[in-house]
């Protein structure tokens, strides 16, 4: 698919196409010539697809709802070697199953998403102190996502300082709390006050800045080639007794390239119908977890059991749902139903009608209902 790149923005329906191979950045790019973008993640070289049929979230979920949710109308090619069109007018079956259920049900071949004015400037970066002060950056994380306005998408970051230029060099590989901000609306630095009122971090890179420059942000932490072992839960809300028990568990996982994060989702997402899509998880209002990363040729074990380790200590905290585009090669079956809920008959149902004899298998795979 990496060839297939086009992108068209119809600026008065306020629409972008978008052929499967793109990547964030390409999107973005083309969008924001106009002052427009869409609901997209946080990594400009991710996969627009991937990132799509498993639901995708990122800085403006919370104002426009998961990346489906301004899915307007996909091309896609079904088992039997058909091209169709589906959309909430027709096909609606197989447009609901694909906005969430992954690449099981044929290959888009493209996408068509609804955009909304955003930028060029929003206001963002990420700003750090050292992870002595967790208790106080995480208090002020939480009351920050209590009272932010859906303009305002935030994370909390716990992992060792990389040697990067911002950060001093003392502080190079040295445990630090971080937030990440990005704020799509008026007001910002009232809204961001909270975290003002902690005072005194080690770098402070929040600021104006052009909405392409944020998507790309994060880039550096997801360099490719490297291993990287994730676990993640879905939250019904922030309690206090939360923040330690993530805490502890993140400074064990901290290592020169892994990190531990806490996403606030709550919003739109949460305003829409269970039922709109296969995606669900709507009683989700943050997502956090552990991302173990090491190089190639490194010893992961103990990441791997670090990272374990505290997926075990926040479960009880959890929805009961999971992410799937965060699932790993090693989730079973089991870990895909909890994906999904009730949900998974009836994907199971119109797998059945469009693939019954599970050509598309090399994914978080959904059986045929017999």
């Amino acid at each position: 698919m990496s060839r297939m790149r086009e992108r068209r923005v119809d600026p008065g329906a306020r629409l972008v196409h978008v052929g499967p191979g793109c990547l964030l950045k390409d999107v973005d790019g083309a969008t924001q010539e106009h002052g427009l973008a869409t609901v997209l993640g946080f990594v400009s070289e991710t996969g627009v697809a991937g990132l799509t049929l498993g639901g995708g979230f990122g800085y403006l979920a919370r104002r426009f709802g998961w990346a489906v949710d301004n899915l307007e109308e996909v091309e896609i090619v079904t088992a039997d070697g058909r091209i169709r069109t589906a959309s909430r007018e027709g096909n609606e079956d197989l447009f609901w199953a694909i906005r969430g259920g992954g690449g099981n049900f044929g290959v888009i071949t493209r996408f068509t998403f609804r955009v909304h004015e955003v930028g060029p400037i929003v206001t963002g970066g990420l700003i750090g102190w050292s992870a002595e002060r967790a208790d106080d950056v995480l208090e002020a994380y939480r009351e920050l996502t209590t009272s932010a306005p859906p303009e305002l998408t935030a994370a909390a970051m716990i992992r060792l300082a990389p040697p990067a230029p911002f950060v001093p060099k003392e502080w190079h590989l040295r445990p630090v709390a971080g937030i990440l901000v990005c704020h799509s609306g008026r007001d910002a630095e009232s809204d961001l006050a909270p975290l003002r009122a902690i005072g005194e971090p080690i770098f402070d890179l929040v600021g104006e800045k052009p909405y392409v420059l944020q998507q790309s942000m994060l880039d550096d932490m997801e360099p490719k080639g490297l291993h990287q072992y994730w676990k993640a839960e879905f939250l019904p809300d922030l309690p206090r007794e939360y923040l330690p028990t993530f805490r502890d568990a993140a400074l064990r996982v901290a290592s020169p390239l892994s990190f531990s994060v806490i996403f606030h989702l709550e919003g739109a997402l949460n305003e829409r119908e269970d039922d709109d899509g296969a995606v669900g998880n709507r009683d989700a209002r943050f997502i956090s977890g552990f991302s173990g990363v090491w190089p190639p040729g490194g010893d992961g074990d103990e990441i791997v059991t670090s990272v374990r380790e505290g997926w075990e200590q926040i479960r009880p905290f959890s929805t009961g749902g999971n992410y799937v585009n965060f699932q790993m090669a090693e989730d079973d079956a089991t870990r895909t139903a909890e994906a999904y809920g009730e949900r998974l008959e009836r994907l199971g149902r119109i797998k059945a009608v469009y693939d019954p004899g599970n050509l598309f298998r090399m994914n978080r795979n959904i059986l045929p209902a017999a």
